[in-house]
């Protein structure tokens, strides 16, 4: 009977352990870099909302959680909390680019000189379309070497 209170422990102490590791494994682990990824695909921000627009399911197939660079139009810059919303080619149903503040503090300069009208290259990831196509961990592309 002692031994089998003792295996029971030890299976307790170990699923413990092992669950906790699996909880830090997943949570803890630091996103990439969006500065240091290469885009899977570059293409306008008109593009990409059309490709979204005909067909949501084939667009999510090859766009869904992938790196785009994304050149479009902005008609809207908003601040809020350090972060950065910038929407393309339409407000309301184009491409929406979040730029957390993590990024921002690197970028801070270029985003406070970003006006309705001016195009610009924004890479990011992509996250679905919902009233138009969603990206976050955004960053500006410069087009300098």
């Amino acid at each position: 009977m002692k031994k089998m209170k003792r295996i029971i422990a030890i299976i307790i102490v170990l699923g413990i352990l092992g669950g906790g590791s699996a909880y830090y494994y997943t949570f803890h682990k630091p996103h990439k870099n969006t500065f240091n990824l290469k885009a899977d695909y570059a293409l306008t921000a008109f593009d990409l909302f059309s490709k979204f627009e005909n067909d949501e399911d084939s667009a999510n197939k090859k766009y869904l959680g992938k790196i785009l660079e994304v050149t479009g139009k902005i008609v809207n810059v908003k601040k809020f909390d350090g972060n950065y919303e910038i929407s393309l080619e339409d407000e309301m149903e184009g491409i929406t680019c979040l730029v957390d503040s993590n990024y921002a503090v690197q970028q801070k300069r270029e985003l406070d000189k970003l006006e309705p009208e001016q195009i610009v290259k924004i890479k990011g990831q992509c996250n679905g379309y919902l009233m138009g196509v969603k990206m976050d961990r955004c960053v500006l592309v410069s087009d300098k070497k």
